[in-house]
Order: structure tokens, then sequence, then C-alpha cells
């Protein structure tokens, strides 16, 4: 019997060849689709749930937002120490990035030689002793506690052991570096991609720095700990010991770390959970679509074989042998339509992985796949279900007398679920559409200085670039073909602040909230592009104007301002300050005001313009620095390989980091232009499979009205009047489409653009595009259908009446 219902299957399925391939081809494409996104959502969810007790350890943030800044993932190890001892404490974990121990005069050197080549350390992080009791790390050999304990030894990945010394067993060996020599204590293996935390080379923390450094604090606490209270008690310990009673503290679970943490100082780069609700939500759309049209799709399909029914029903089949029958159908389709999902996931994960930045694979003998295919099933299942309900049902008199108007029982539903297709497609369309806008917007927002042919050689040892005079490297650079200028930076301006003078100016105004300052090179108006409003850029002919300090620890200093902090301290124009001196206390610095630029936005367009200084050499802040140049028309790719050739000549660097300062910015916001390349890829799937829908239904209608349009034809009415009669009814159900889909996209897209400083005004028009195109796209659909309904010739039609 069952070899029976299957022989009918293929049967079936060979009589009508062009409904087998579209059902196929729609819900294959659904399936796909769902399972890359169900791919990529696995892998979101799954960052750092192997590390040990993730469910209990958080890492404390600082939340500068009240005065203008972010939400940090670092925090003071002083209040670290203080509630060490707290009641819901069982242990606290710190690590640092090496460069920040210079802030307590603890740098580490990260430049090593090895066999007279000099090299880097890659993310070289400062740890204490406890790493394992908060990090899981599988290690290859070597006792990382012990090595952890002595200064002069580096605990390495394999990977970083590989690059430096051609070999992974390496504990015992040497790095050279400038203040003597590191020991290889202890060799790990990489650690997984889906982890936060990102470190292949590991130092000591000194105990200094452990009871007076700033850096990610990871707070092991109790199971039953009251999180909510425990940030109060931590904002109250950091209030008391800064006197700020603005800034606030949070915790962040470990486990979440991945999708709710953001900003400057994380160690990689985070994920979205904006950009990952998007996913689910499109990838259950996308299902639900295919689903309503393999629906729609079988019961056009319907009134084809109705008189099958009749004859069989006649012959004494039962209605469950139907709803077999016609169930076991649908399983068919499903099964190949699901191979033809898997073919096409596998060929799109290449592309798929590049454009979200991972590297998702599909594993067959997984817990992943089994789920996979019983979701499939389940689908396939509920969705063959009532179209063999449906069929099964028909009065077999009725069917063999040419009686299908009864089909018209279950019209509504179809009818309400190609609304709710419609209404996805509209909301989509405008969503594409509103982010377009928004990331032009960005793209083209004056944010002070100029992106474009600027290449960024980035984390430079401060102490080779900061030099008043004689700088071989910079002058080489500036001699290379197609250099226009060249300046140094110590911030990396797509990214945030990371220090700050608070200067005192001569009418007695103290600003308060963050100024940040740029240590920079001559010719930083030029370079960056900076737009000056009075005074002049830093130029070797005043000399002066470079940072110098005398035996008592005075220095001086010449400065760029922003327009903001000149209003903000209460002069009338930008000419009025030109001149002026100021003082920061703090640093015992006095600044003489050289020039005045228009507000710069420093990171995204997120954030902010803060008041901002530009200073001339003042490298006491920061160990590193970049290189910025200002390049005409030229082959970057080459220009960066003479540049790299130069460091390696000058600085004996093997492994320098260049970008351009455009990719830098459009880096900064790749959660959103990845929210927009997602929403583009499947606004076309969802309208293509709402086209398919549309024709199932379509076809369905027509088949019904077959009669009445060849009695409207006898009657005289033409080809044109007859296409529009049968799409009337769907342009309704557009139209209700539209009416839920307005308030929808108007509410959620709204919502996303609260998170931007500088936003899109939703526009009218983008409504009304979408709700066009949708329509005509139905109209097209509807009428193609119709068109060719209405020019078969009547007495084909009515011969049988």
């Amino acid at each position: 019997m069952v070899i029976n219902y299957f022989v009918t299957a293929v049967r079936a399925i060979r009589n009508d060849k062009q409904h087998f391939f579209l059902n196929v081809i729609g819900l294959s494409i659904g399936l796909a689709a769902a399972i890359l996104m169900a791919l990529f959502a696995q892998h979101e969810l799954s960052y750092d749930k192997h590390q040990p007790d993730s469910e209990r350890v958080y890492l404390a943030h600082t939340d500068w937002s009240s005065i203008g800044l972010q939400v940090i993932s670092q925090s003071n190890y002083k209040n670290a120490e203080t509630l060490k001892n707290h009641s819901q404490v069982e242990d606290i974990f710190r690590l640092v990035k090496s460069d920040d121990l210079s802030r307590l005069n603890l740098a580490v050197s990260k430049l090593v030689q090895v066999d007279s080549n000099d090299y880097r350390l890659n993310n070289f992080y400062s740890a204490s002793t406890n790493i394992l009791d908060f990090i899981a790390l599988d290690i290859v050999a070597g006792d990382i506690t012990q090595a952890l304990t002595q200064p002069n030894q580096l605990v390495l990945s394999e990977s970083e052991a590989l690059r430096l010394f051609g070999e992974s067993q390496v504990v015992g060996r040497t790095l050279k570096h400038q203040q003597g020599q590191y020991t290889i204590g202890a060799i790990f293996k990489d650690l997984a991609q889906n982890s936060h935390v990102q470190f292949d080379s590991l130092i000591h923390m000194p105990a200094k720095f452990i009871h007076e450094g700033q850096g990610y604090a990871y707070y092991k606490l109790l199971a039953n700990t009251d999180i909510a209270d425990f940030e109060q008690q931590m904002t109250a310990v950091l209030n008391r010991s800064q006197g700020n009673s603005a800034i606030t503290m949070s915790l962040i679970n470990m486990e979440d770390m991945h999708l709710k943490s953001n900003g400057p100082f994380l160690m990689k780069e985070s994920g979205s959970s904006s950009v990952l609700k998007i996913c689910i939500a499109l990838s259950v759309m996308l299902i639900v679509i295919a689903s309503i049209n393999f629906i729609n799709l079988n019961i056009a399909q319907s009134a084809k074989r109705a008189k099958e029914v009749g004859v069989r029903k006649a012959l004494g089949a039962t209605k469950a042998q139907l709803v077999f029958q016609f169930l076991t159908e649908s399983l068919l389709v499903v099964a190949l339509a699901a191979l033809l999902a898997f073919a096409m996931v596998e060929f799109a994960l290449p592309y798929f992985n590049q454009l979200m930045g991972s590297e998702l694979s599909l594993i067959y003998a997984s817990e992943f796949m089994l789920i996979s295919v019983m979701v499939i099933l389940t689908v396939g299942l509920l969705s063959g279900l009532y179209p063999a309900l449906f069929i099964a049902s028909f009065s077999a008199k009725r069917v063999l007398s040419g009686d299908l108007v009864r089909g018209a029982t279950a019209v509504f539903v179809r009818k309400l679920t190609l609304c709710l297709q419609a209404a996805l497609s509209v909301g989509l369309i405008i969503a594409l559409i509103s982010l377009s806008q928004q990331m032009s917007l960005i793209d083209s927002l004056a944010i002070g200085y100029e992106k474009s042919s600027r290449l960024v050689i980035k984390e430079l040892p401060a102490d080779a670039l900061y030099r008043k005079e004689n700088n071989s490297l910079l002058t080489a650079i500036r001699h290379l073909p197609g250099v226009e200028q060249v300046t140094l930076s110590s911030l990396d301006l797509t990214n945030d602040i990371n220090g700050g003078l608070f200067f005192t100016w001569p009418n007695g105004e103290t600003l308060t909230g963050p100024q940040p300052t740029v240590v920079t090179g001559y010719y930083a108006v030029e370079t960056l592009g900076l737009t000056l409003l009075a005074g002049r850029d830093f130029s070797p002919k005043f000399s002066g104007d470079w940072y110098q300090i005398d035996d008592e620890k005075n220095s001086t200093v010449g400065i760029l301002v922003s327009r903001s902090m000149v209003e903000l301290a209460g002069y009338p124009s930008p000419e009025s300050v030109i001149g002026l001196t100021l003082m920061d206390t703090n640093s015992k610095l006095t600044a003489k005001v050289v020039g005045v630029i228009e507000n710069v936005k420093i990171g995204s367009a997120r954030q902010q313009a803060l008041p901002i200084s530009f200073n001339l050499g003042f490298d006491d802040l920061f160990s590193t620095g970049h290189i910025i140049i200002k390049a005409n028309n030229t082959n970057m790719a080459k220009l960066s390989s003479q540049v790299r050739q130069l460091i390696r000549q000058e600085l004996h660097l093997n492994d320098v980091k260049i970008t351009t300062l455009a990719d830098d910015y459009a880096n900064a916001h790749k959660n959103e232009h990845l929210a927009l390349e997602m929403v583009s890829v499947f606004s076309l799937l969802a309208i293509f499979l709402t086209c398919l829908g549309t024709f199932g239904l379509a076809s369905f209608a027509t088949l019904r009205r077959q009669k009445e349009v060849a009695m409207r034809k006898v009657l005289g009415a033409s080809r044109l009047s007859i296409v529009n009669l049968l799409a009337k009814e769907f342009l309704i159900l557009v139209t209700i489409s539209i009416v839920i889909a307005y308030p929808l996209s108007y509410w959620l897209i709204g919502d996303w653009l609260a998170n931007f400083n500088d936003r899109i005004e939703q526009a009218l028009w983008v409504y009304l595009l979408a709700a066009a195109f949708i329509t005509g796209i139905t109209w097209l659909t509807v009428a193609s259908l119709a068109f060719k309904a209405a020019s078969t010739r009547p007495s084909l039609i009515l011969r049988h009446e």
C-alpha cells in the first residue's frame, strides 16, 4: 500500500512538473535561508558557554554615558580590591592589555627579537594567576600558573609560538627585548572562536597594578547573588573613591558579553543582539512564507485533481486513505526540497561566512542537523496536512459534475495568509530603504576630518614617533611617491577617546565632562583634513609649539581646540582665543592656543561630538601612536607595501598593521552595514516567495472563475477588464496588508533610529514606494494568469455545459 502511495506521488509530480518545480524551489529557498540563519544564531549564542562557571562570572563595566561617553568594559582595580572580601564574591580575575601597564610606569616590552628578527607580540596581555578558574585553556606544555608568577616569563598560544619560533614546543626558550629577555613558561592551544577573550601572549600582573590599575575585572559571584543590588554596591564604592556620582557600575554575565557588551575597549569585535534578532525574525518569516506558499500551491493544484478524488471516492477510497496519499506526496516534495536546501547551504556558506565575518560549517553528524531534520519534517507535516484534508474532503458527486465552487470555503484562510506575506514584504522594503538612507547619512556625516585617501599605520612605539626633530621615518614616508603629507595621532579617530586634558581658561572657566585630547605631529590640520576656523596649523616653522618640559617638571605645548570647547568656555568667536594660555594643573601643563578647528566626532555616529583638543607631541599619556598619511590618487596597496618596508628598516618591525581611515570608519558601523546587507538579501527572497504565494492563490482563483470569465468574454468583455476584475480581490488584500505594515514598520524603524545621535526622519515617500512596488508586483503576478485565462476561447471552457 505504501509503495502504491509513492508510485502515485511520483506519477502526480511527473504529470504537473511546473507545480512541482514551484513548490520545491519556494520551499527549498526558505529552508536554506532558515538553516543559514540558524547556524549563525547557534554560533552567536554559544559564546563562552564553555568557560568555567560561566553562568556565575560577570565582567564589571563602567558607565560614563551620563557625561556623554559610553559604557566601557573596564573598571578600577582599587574597587575590585575593596570588594574581594564581599560575602557574595567567590573570586576576582584581572586581565589587562600590556600597554596599559605604562600608566603606573610598569611598561613591559612587546617588541622582541628572535634570531636577529624583530617581532611584536600579538594580543599581549597581563593576567592574574587565577586565570584557569575563569578562562578555559588547554595547556599544551608548561605550567601557566607558575609562569604568571614570574615577571620575566611568557605564556604563548600555539599559533604565536609557531609565528615566532616555527614550532610550538618552545617551553624554556627565550625572547630578547630592550630590558632583557623573556623565558617561555607555558604554551596553550589557541582560544576558541566563540569566546569574547582574545589573547596570544600573557605575562604576569605586578602587585602594584593589581591594587592600583584599571582593566578587565571578572567577578565570580555566588549563585544566589542579587545582581542589581551588587551593582549598586559597586557604584557606591566607586563614588566614595572618586567622588563622582555621575558614573555608575554594571555587570554583564560572561555568556552575554559577545552580544550585550560594546564599546572601544573590547578584546575582539562584539556581536550584535539586534543583528541576531533580525536573523531569527527573518528566518522565521521565510519559513512561514515558504510554508504558506506550499499550502497555497497545493490548494491551487487541488482543483486540477478534483475529478481524480471524485473517481477514487466513487471506487471506494476512504477519506483517511486520500489524506495519507496526499500527505505522502507533500512529504516527498518536502524531502526533495530539504535535500536541495542543504545543497544550497553548502554552496552559499563561503559567501555567507564572508558576509557575516564568521567560520560556520554544516556538520551532518551533529545535534544541530538532527534538530534541523525534525523541524523540516514538522514543517512538512503541518504544511501538507491542511491541503491533504482539504482535497480529501471534496464531494465525489460535486467534483464529478464539475462543481468546484465549494472550494471557496477555505478562501478566507488563504487570503489571510496572503495579507501576512504582503505585509511582511512591505515592511521589509520600508526597512531596506530606511537602513540605506541611514547608512548613507552616516557615510556622508560631517565628522570634522577627512576619511578618503588616508592611510593609518597603527600602534607604533610612541618614543619612535614623537620626536621634535630628525624623525627620519616620517621624512622617508613623506618622500614616497603619492604621499602629500604625514602626521601623527595617539588616537584611533574611529574608535573612542583614551585620554584627556582638563584646562582652566584665562576667564576662570573650567569645563566639566570629558575633553579628549589627541597627541599629534606637524601638519595635523592638512593631513587629517580638519577645518581650520582661526589661527594656524602645527608647522616646523613654529617649533616652539612642540611639547617641552623643564627641570621642575613644568611643561608647555601648543594646542588646537574645537569650536565647541571655545563656546563652552564662554568666548564670543574662534579668533578671540588665539594666543590664549590654558592651564592643566593635574599635568602641570601650560597650553597655548594656536588654532581653532571645527568640531570633530570621535568614534561612530552613535556618539556625540565632544570638546576636543589636539596637542603637539605630548606623548606622556600614551605608549603607542599611529601615523596618518594623506595620499593622492595613488595605488594604496603599493604605498602600503612601501611603508611596511620603511618601517621594517627604521623600527625593525615585521608585523605592521596598515588600514585606511575610510575602512576603519566603516568598521565602526559594521553591525549596521551587516543588518543592511541581510535585510537587502532577505527582502528579495521574501518578495520572491510572496510572488510564488500570490501565484498559487491566483491560479486557484482563476481556475474557480474560468466559467465566469468565459461567459463575460462571450458577452463582450475585454481582456483588460477581465484581468482587472480578477486582480481586484488581490489588490484589496494588498491594501489591507499595507494598513497592517505601516504602523508596525514606523514603530520598529523609529526604535532602531533612536540609537543614533544623527539620524534620518522617516519619509512618507518611502512608505508609498513600498506600497506601490508590492501592489505592482501583485498585479503583474495575477495579470499573468488572468491574461492567459482571458485569452482562452470560451468554447473550450463552456463546451461541457
